[in-house]
């Protein structure tokens, strides 16, 4: 091509690019390269193919590059860079002895294509959902795709060291990572907000082991301000030719939810202490009357094993009529400064003693009672009393 036509090309308001025999572009017009936000220079070191061009497309178009081009012939392209987010163009390719094969395209306008408007507006109803969607959306590309036929350990190491970008991540997702609005989160290098760590490379590892569909997988990412935030994956891919090309998936802060549960689990070893303290007899009795729980007192009074308490009715060792109603009842007239009922219990041993049972109603779905016995003390005869009044 002479100096002069690459120049004329170098002009014109057509997207150009050369590619040569090993898959690189090694040249773009002026015009391709403002309009892709590309750094014409960048281009003379060889561009890999998916940064420009989606998966599909770029394979072809290496392809191409391999074979040659003999004569000059017609095909459609996908152009992904941020600025023609999955823009179709129609490319024609011409042999270039110097750089390989030139590659010239325009975008396709909606009256251009035949199935345009029924293919536009699915695009856009897409858009707009995972836009609106108040989940983090996202999507990671591998501008160098990953053959998973390696190692487990060397497709590890590929997802985080290949060359990647995000791809189509909604608002829902800046918002989650703290990305200023004045910044296309699409834009930022992957590696910012999901870093090479052990945690998050068995995530990865998981993945490819259930065949890359995976669910409330853990990671620990970073937000635009480098803190470190726990988060909850469902990971999808593409893998094509071998080759895998994409990752996409949903992502959830899970911080507060972890920090809730350890919370309510420190709450309930706090309680389990004070309740293994508590020198009196407690139980948690069900609507039906069941023992679901008992503290250690509850076994030393009574010299019963928690299998011989648990999940035994009360009035198993409980005597009277209607012991689990009177127990409700109880709970019922808790209120009142004397409220209770006394019950003997038969020990282990088959000893009886009268104790003093207090009850209190938990809510919930499954209505439950606390029971709190205290031994009654015995009436000293009125012999001994008057005895030692003397």
């Amino acid at each position: 091509m002479s100096e002069e036509n690459a120049h004329f090309l170098n002009g014109v308001p057509l997207f150009i690019d050369w590619i040569d025999e090993k898959g690189r572009i090694v040249k773009m017009n002026a015009y391709e390269a403002r309009e892709l936000s590309i750094e014409p220079t960048d281009a003379d070191g060889g561009v890999a193919l998916e940064q420009i061009y989606s998966s599909e497309s770029a394979s072809f178009l290496r392809l191409l590059a391999a074979d040659g081009v003999q004569e000059a012939h017609s095909f459609p392209v996908w152009v992904n860079a941020s600025a023609y987010d999955e823009t179709p163009m129609v490319a024609t390719a011409f042999r270039d002895k110097e750089r390989g094969i030139a590659i010239v395209k325009q975008a396709l306008t909606s009256a251009a294509l035949g199935t345009a408007p029924e293919l536009a507006e699915r695009i856009e109803i897409l858009s707009q959902m995972i836009g609106a969607a108040t989940e983090a959306c996202w999507c990671i590309e591998f501008l160098e795709p990953i053959d998973v036929s390696l190692a487990e350990d060397e497709i590890v190491d590929r997802v985080f060291s290949n060359q990647s970008r995000w791809r189509a991540c909604n608002d829902a997702m800046a918002r989650l990572y703290g990305v200023p609005e004045s910044l296309d989160f699409n834009t930022q290098p992957v590696s910012r907000y999901f870093p090479d760590t052990n945690v998050n490379r068995q995530m990865i590892r998981d993945l490819v082991r259930s065949n890359y569909r995976l669910d409330h997988a853990a990671a620990i990412d970073r937000r635009h301000d480098g803190s470190e935030m726990l988060v909850e994956n469902d990971f999808r891919a593409a893998i094509k030719d071998g080759l895998l090309v994409r990752l996409w998936g949903t992502t959830r802060d899970i911080g507060p939810h972890r920090r809730r549960e350890q919370q309510l689990s420190d709450r309930a070893a706090t309680m389990l202490d004070i309740l293994s303290a508590t020198p009196d007899p407690i139980l948690v009795m069900s609507e039906e009357g069941k023992v679901l729980a008992a503290n250690p007192a509850a076994e030393s009074a009574w010299g019963r094993s928690a299998e011989q308490i648990l999940g035994k009715p009360v009035d198993h060792f409980v005597e009277g009529r209607d012991v689990a109603a009177r127990l409700r009842q109880a709970a019922v007239d808790g209120s009142e400064e004397d409220y209770g009922c006394d019950l003997a219990v038969t020990a282990a041993d088959g000893s009886k003693e009268i104790w003093r049972f207090r009850a209190a109603g938990i809510e919930g779905e499954i209505r439950r009672y606390v029971l709190t016995a205290r031994r009654k003390a015995r009436r000293r005869a009125r012999t001994a009393v008057m005895e030692d009044g003397r």
